[in-house]
């Protein structure tokens, strides 16, 4: 089965690890054709290409980039850019982007020209109805009447999917992680209480009230990540020398090493209206997933986010909720898991077995089953009712290992 990935966009780094998953199936000959990712996004997908003879990577140069714009959905293809993929006979072809990108528009129109027949999956994430200003409303419109099956990674996304029109197929393919990389750690003792963060320092992400919440619990705060709120941490840094530490970016190697030496991770994002669409268009900009609450419970890492977007949805029960921008709230969750050892254990071991329906290895074996079956028949395959309580992919997953707890005993 040949696939044909294509991707746009600067934060598209963590679906190197799907690339990685599918180029390790010897039913999978891959072809990645992206463009307007991160040096880091180039790297790693053009050296998984040089040591994989079946893994094909083409970088195609654009006219119009998310860093001109501040979104990706105005990423382009130059003109003339399809050719790198004069050679490419793909048994089906999955977009990453959503039906609105001009990119998508391309892709599709690429495919009606060279490929007309061959099945196409769409990556949904949208979890707002937005309407987007002129010519993206009659391009969303144009891809939900081309795309075979869509794959959107909650069930909320699956809602905007329907309620903006879509009617194909659909089924629910979440993000994921690398059960592999993140594991349960032997952890550092004896330790102060540590609460860590990872992503983007903004004000969406809640900062100024996660800086709060460890004032009142005295607690040390682990920080990972950039934004502009970096002087605001950078000052609590100096405010609280030895209590807080601020790492900025680090590689997904490291992540779980510095993940180990948290007692719980926080994600308290609040919703903000977004204008990079255009100046005149507020966007309500809601988590749409919470990648990282994911990457923490693989690691048996409590999690603790608030309940904006599809955090409580991520996390289900592993994890304790409050309500977005209440620092108090969020520092009472925090000093329930200080207190309560059995809670933190208990939360740990559900996050870790929650944290297994998440990896890539089953998302790619999911995602390569609907294809197949789109391939031989024209349908996605059975079909799992979507509602709010559906579990991530299906029924909950055997557990890759075991954790241990803090005495190193297996639970």
């Amino acid at each position: 089965m040949h696939v044909l990935v294509t991707a746009v966009g600067n934060r598209t780094e963590h679906w190197v690890d799907l690339f990685r998953k599918l180029g390790e199936r010897p039913d999978v000959e891959l072809t990645v054709f992206a463009a307007n990712v991160s040096a880091l996004t180039r790297k790693e997908i053009g050296q998984l290409s040089e040591r994989n003879p079946r893994v094909h990577f083409h970088l195609a140069p654009t006219v119009l980039s998310e860093g001109a714009t501040g979104h990706m959905a105005s990423a382009v293809f130059r003109p003339g850019s399809v050719r790198l993929l004069d050679s490419t006979r793909p048994d089906v072809i999955h977009i990453v982007g959503e039906a609105a990108y001009l990119s998508t528009y391309q892709v599709l129109r690429m495919r009606r020209r060279r490929w007309p027949h061959v099945p196409v999956t769409l990556y949904a994430a949208q979890n707002v109805v937005t309407r987007f200003p002129f010519p993206f409303p009659l391009l969303e419109q144009r891809a939900y009447r081309q795309v075979t099956c869509a794959f959107p990674i909650t069930p909320t996304a699956h809602d905007v999917l329907r309620t903006k029109g879509f009617r194909a197929h659909t089924r629910l393919v979440p993000l994921g992680v690398d059960t592999q990389l993140f594991q349960p750690r032997e952890r550092p003792t004896p330790r102060p209480f540590t609460v860590g963060f990872v992503g983007r320092l903004e004000p969406h992400k809640g900062i100024g009230d996660l800086l709060q919440a460890g004032r009142r619990l005295d607690c040390d705060l682990l920080f990972i990540g950039a934004g502009s709120m970096t002087a605001d941490v950078e000052r609590e840094v100096a405010a609280r020398p030895g209590r807080v530490e601020l790492h900025p970016w680090v590689s997904h190697d490291d992540l779980p090493g510095l993940l180990a030496r948290t007692d719980v991770l926080a994600l308290p994002s609040v919703e903000v209206i977004q204008r990079n669409v255009a100046p005149w268009i507020a966007v309500p900009l809601r988590e749409q997933f919470g990648r990282v609450l994911v990457e923490a419970m693989a690691c048996g890492v409590p999690v603790v986010g608030s309940d904006v977007g599809e955090i409580p949805y991520v996390m289900g029960a592993a994890g304790l909720v409050f309500p977005a921008g209440d620092a108090a709230a969020l520092t009472d969750r925090l000093a329930q898991i200080r207190d309560d050892a059995g809670l933190a254990r208990k939360l740990g071991r559900a996050g870790y077995e929650r944290a297994q329906q998440f990896s890539w290895v089953r998302i790619a074996d999911r995602m390569c089953e609907i294809w197949q079956s789109l391939i031989d028949t024209g349908h996605p395959g059975p079909e799992d009712p979507i509602s709010p309580e559906s579990e991530p992919m299906g029924a909950t997953a055997p557990a890759t290992g075991r954790m241990r707890d803090e005495e190193g005993q297996s639970q």
